[in-house]
This record gives C-alpha cells, structure tokens and sequence, in this order.
C-alpha cells in the first residue's frame, strides 16, 4: 500500500513539475519578447531623433546598437530605410547591401508600415520599426536582434529552476514519504486487526492517536472485537450447555430401548419405560424447538410479522391458555383492569413473550399471580419466593435456572423477543415477597 500511494504521489508531483516548467518556459519566454519590443522600441524612438549619429550623413558606419534586455546588455542589428524599400544603411552589409530593396521575408517593405511604429517577430528574430527621417526624405528604422539571445537567457533561467525544482522534488519526496508513511502505518494496523479478527483472534487492541477518522474506526474495530468476543464465547457456551441438555434424554432414551431390546425389563413393566421415552422425546424435541427459535430471533425480516397488537387482548388470551396450569397448581390469576394501549408488534412473538413469563409466575407461586397492563407496560408479579441478587443479573442468560426452573431458555428468548420490540424487560421483588417482571413496549403511533 505504502508503494502504491507513493508511487501516486511522485506522479502527480512529476506531473505538475512538468506543467510548471513549461508555464514557466512559455511565460518566460513571451516576457523576454516583450521586454526586447520595449527596449528595441525606446532605442529607436533615440536613435530615429538622430539617424546621422549612426555614419548616415557622415560617412561613418555603426556595427549595430546595444540595448537592455532583463538587466542584461544586448546586442541589435538595424536597417535604414526609404519609403521605397530602399536600404540606405545596415549594420550587416552582407546580407543587406546599401542601395537594394529587401524583397522577401521579414524586412520586404510589405512587412512594415512607413508612417507608424510597427513589431514583427517570427521564429528566428524580434524587429521594431518606426518613422525617421533621413536628410530630406521620410523613412523607417528597423532595429531587430536574433531569437538566439532570448533562447540562450530563457535557457539559462530554465537551468535556475531546474536547480530549484530538484531541490523542491527531493524535500518533496522526503516530506511525502513520511506523510505516506504517517497514512499508511495505522491503515496497516487496522488490516492486521480485521485479519485477526477474520481467524477469530479476539485478544489485543489497536491503539491509535490520529486524531480522525481513522482513530474513530480503530476504537469501532476494538468495541467490534470486544462484541465478537463476548458473541464467541456465548455460542461455545451455548452449544457446551446446549449438548448437555439434549444429552440427558437421550440418555434415558438409550438406557430404556436397550433394556427393552436386551430383555432387562419384564414386559409387563415395557409401558412405563415406554412412557419415559415418549416423555424424554418430547422434551428433547421442546428443546430442539427452543434452540431453534432463539436462534431466529436475530432476524427481525424473516422471523417478524409487525402489526397493531392490544395488550388487554393478548394478556386475555394469554391468561386463558394458562388455566389448565393455574387450576392443577391452584393458583389464582388476577388481572387488573386498565388500558394497555396498542403497540406494533408481532401477535404470535407477544403471544410468546407472555406465555413464558406467565408461565414461569405460575411455576413458582404460592397461591397468586398478578397482571396489570398500562399504557404499554406489563407487569406479572407472584407471591413466590422473588428472585435472588446473583439470579437477577444470570436470569436472562441461555440454559440458566433457577430452582425448578425449565429449560433454561424462557427468559432468554422473552428478553430477544422484548428488544426487538424496541422495548424493555426488568426482573424485580415485591416489597411483601414475590418476584416482579416489567415488560414495558413503545406504544403505536398510528
């Protein structure tokens, strides 16, 4: 990764290196172009004022004019010319002799305006003429100087930044290799910790101090593996406890066929061991049942199906499937009149809820059972022996019992049940003796 994003960065660095060199080139260069027009253009407005200071009327001859160009002296050529093209003096005699007309390229007298300052530059050289006057005669003078000067100080000045771009890259990349590395070392921790976690590794914390984002995401990785740890454990725990309830009636259920099969019981008593594995399969298959059902709870969209429930109704009915149970142990179940309200629920998951904590009040009464339901809470209150300090804290755990306690699984599932109602479940005691439980569930707001 630590390549990847450096090898991003130099390119994006060479990239703009080389579009700041060439900006850099092509305004430099239309500066120095610039800045010739301007010196040639004062050097001849002087010179044009004069134009016998340069030998014409005197006999004399001038090799050229010099003139400053970026603080530096350089060096012009001129020409001296009727209004007919005529040359009447060059500082290069070669190459345009006095007394002829140039008739191409530059200086061809198509190429200038007699009467008014005029610039001309093609790839070779920068001119600038203006109106003279020579003896009598109107005229122009063309001062020009080769591109050569300007592309040798454009060079020169093209080498300076090169010296100073190197210097710039090379703290660049120092400065982007750390910062990369700055980047990329947390990024590196936090991969090892999902790897870790990928091979089930709970142990161990990413400690970050970056201050962003990536800090935030180390401390959501480090609650992530905490929650893993905790899920982990509790399925080990599940399926050891799990094996362990499902491994005593098979047990019966083994030892009772086997002594069937082996002769060991008389027949006349075959009916009562019979009874005992019809009675173990039974209860192995509630188990099963149960397994099963608190491993849905964990999805909510497949397992689900949300509409308006009355509580009054479902305590009712609730209360009226418990009957045969409350009138085998006598005890009496009252319900206090009230308005429960109406919340959004699942009627066969609150049918449930209530069955199992019903179900446990009636296990573990005296003589009563109480229900009230009020504006979407529930409590089931008996006159049982309450819950000790410790059981309040384990109850909810899969496969904990009390004394004469089920399966284990009772509470467990109400509390999966009550959370995905978005709501809540308390165990409690009665000041008078007696446990308490308190199912409170959001009311509908439709």
């Amino acid at each position: 990764m630590f390549k990847r994003i450096f090898a991003g960065y130099l390119i994006v660095l060479l990239i703009a290196l080389a579009a700041l060199a060439l900006t850099f080139s092509l305004t430099v260069r239309h500066y120095l172009i610039n800045d010739t027009i301007d010196s040639l253009t004062r050097t001849a407005e002087s010179l044009a004022l004069n134009p016998g200071g340069m030998g014409i009327h005197g006999g004399g001859h001038m090799r050229g004019v010099y003139f400053s160009l970026a603080n530096r002296i350089a060096y012009a050529d001129y020409l001296l010319l009727l209004q007919d093209g005529t040359i009447v003096d060059s500082s290069d005699e070669e190459a345009y002799p006095p007394g002829s007309i140039p008739d191409s390229g530059l200086f061809a007298a198509r190429s200038f305006e007699p009467d008014r300052e005029t610039h001309l530059v093609d790839k070779d050289l920068v001119a600038v003429s203006i109106p003279a006057v020579i003896g009598d005669q109107k005229g122009t003078l063309i001062l020009y100087s080769q591109l050569d000067l300007l592309t040798q100080l454009n060079r020169s000045l093209l080498g300076l930044l090169a010296l100073a771009l190197a210097a710039g890259t090379a703290v660049s990349l120092l400065a982007g290799a750390f910062i990369t590395r700055v980047i990329v070392n947390p990024v590196q921790k936090l991969k090892e910790k999902a790897s870790a976690l990928a091979r089930r590794e709970f142990g161990g914390k990413v400690t970050l101090k970056t201050g962003d984002e990536l800090e935030e995401l180390a401390n959501t990785i480090n609650e992530m593996a905490t929650k893993l740890a905790e899920y982990d454990l509790a399925q080990k725990d599940f399926f050891q406890k799990a094996s362990h309830e499902l491994k005593t009636p098979l047990m019966s259920i083994q030892g009772y066929a086997e002594a069937i099969k082996d002769g060991t019981i008389a027949p006349a008593e075959n009916t009562p061991a019979l009874d005992v594995i019809i009675r173990e399969s039974s209860r192995m298959k509630t188990l099963v049942e149960q397994f099963i059902y608190l491993s849905k709870m964990e999805r909510v969209k497949e397992t689900y199906s949300f509409e308006a429930v009355n509580l009054d109704d479902a305590v009712r009915e609730t209360v009226y499937a418990l009957q045969n149970l409350a009138r085998d142990k006598n005890i009496d179940i009252e319900t206090v009149s009230g308005s429960g309200g109406t919340v959004q629920g699942d009627p066969e998951k609150i049918h449930r809820l209530l069955l199992n904590i019903i179900g446990n009040a009636l296990r573990y009464a005296s003589q009563k059972v109480r229900i009230k339901a009020e504006s979407g809470r529930i409590e089931i209150a008996d006159d049982g022996p309450g819950f000790a300090e410790n059981e309040r804290i384990k109850a909810f755990k899969p496969f904990y019992r009390g004394k004469g306690g089920g399966s284990g699984l009772g509470l467990a599932i109400s509390k999966a049940i009550v959370e995905k109602h978005g709501g809540t479940i308390a165990l409690g005691n009665r000041p008078q003796g007696g446990a308490v439980v308190t199912i409170s569930l959001p009311l509908s707001k439709i």
